[in-house]
């Protein structure tokens, strides 16, 4: 007997993590999952309710809490009080015996389930509750938010809504054509982004980036943090002069620029796993915040993006060349080029504004 089974048999506790194995296949982070050692937890702090073929976890809030769509998102979906309950996860072989026991709780409750489970979706519907918002977690889960009381709440901003949308901004081909030609005739060796979700191909990452607005003169250098971990102001970069085209498309983005970047996938299929962007606090579309446009240059029929929305389905669409496309990398989403040829995007980070949003609503 380990301290971490609070005394409960372990053949027993492997007994009712069955019934979470559904669940646990559908969570992309590990922390989420439900697994013996967090039912022996919840089981001890008597949050733990399981009958034939379901089981839930819930507990009763001691304080008031925000529930935000993202970690650092600063209008909150709802504000949740002491009293309240969390069904913080669900379970069930049957939707039955689980709408039974969400029907009765008398507290005013806020349910979190999996968005891209339509199961999920037809269990807190036939229990009688609304959805009041969707939550992202940094691991790309999707989490419905559901609420069973008389409170109503304030809708957050439109704009915080959209996944990915292309503008009504549409740049000239001829002057595309001409910035290509510029910056490959410059032979530059991009920068590999070092990330988890940027796959290999050949043993080189299949995204790279050179950068014209960044935290160190040198194009080269593309991480959000200046060296030496001191945050300095945005500078053009050694790059920028080199491609003067690329004003022109600055000037058609009104608002102030944060990093601004030439970004490649390679073609055979260079891919981005899915993921999401969330540790840097900055996202957002409210004043303030930073939004990102794409602004496809070179391109293929082959390049793909895939982004989920609100309701947990994956949209999945082309960014052809010219157009501006707002995408909100805070939720999940992919890239992958099957092509032949390589894309390159220029990316531009702008601080949010109500011209910049008006581009996108």
């Amino acid at each position: 007997m380990k301290d971490w089974q609070k005394g409960i048999e372990l053949d027993e506790l492997l007994k009712l993590e069955k019934t979470w194995e559904g669940y646990n296949e559908r969570c992309f982070s590990p922390f989420t999952e439900m697994k013996k050692h967090k039912i022996a937890a919840a089981l001890d702090a008597e949050r733990y309710t399981y009958g034939h073929e379901f089981a839930i976890e819930s507990r009763i809030l001691k304080a008031k809490s925000k529930i935000k769509m993202f970690g650092s998102a600063e209008i909150p979906i709802a504000i949740a009080q002491g009293g309240d309950r969390y069904v913080d996860r669900i379970a069930y072989n049957q939707p039955e015996p689980v709408v039974n026991r969400l029907r009765v709780y008398p507290e005013d409750t806020f349910l979190f389930i999996n968005e891209e489970h339509d199961i999920d979706k037809f269990v807190a519907n036939w229990s009688g509750y609304e959805k009041i918002g969707t939550k992202y977690s940094t691991f790309s889960d999707i989490i419905g938010i559901y609420y069973k009381g008389n409170r109503k709440f304030i809708p957050i901003p439109e704009t915080e809504n959209i996944n990915a949308k292309k503008s009504s901004l549409n740049f000239d081909h001829t002057i595309i054509n001409q910035l290509v030609i510029e910056l490959m005739g410059l032979g530059l060796q991009y920068t590999d982004h070092n990330s988890n979700y940027n796959k290999s191909l050949n043993r080189e990452k299949s995204w790279k980036v050179l950068s014209l607005y960044g935290y160190e003169e040198d194009s080269t250098y593309i991480d959000k943090m200046a060296k030496g971990k001191e945050i300095r102001p945005i500078v053009k970069t050694d790059l920028f002069d080199k491609v003067p085209l690329v004003q022109y498309f600055l000037d058609k983005l009104p608002g102030k620029f944060d990093r601004v970047r030439f970004m490649s996938l390679e073609p055979g299929g260079g891919e981005l796993f899915r993921h999401t962007d969330q540790t840097d606090p900055s996202w957002g579309t409210v004043d303030g915040k930073m939004m990102r446009f794409h602004i496809p240059l070179q391109t293929n029929d082959k390049v793909v993006f895939n982004s989920w929305n609100n309701e947990g389905k994956q949209d999945t669409f082309s960014m052809n060349k010219g157009e501006c496309w707002f995408l909100d990398t805070r939720r999940p989403h992919t890239a992958v080029n099957n092509g032949d040829d390589i894309r390159i995007h220029l990316v531009v980070d702008v601080f949010a504004n109500d011209k910049i949003r008006r581009l996108v609503t």
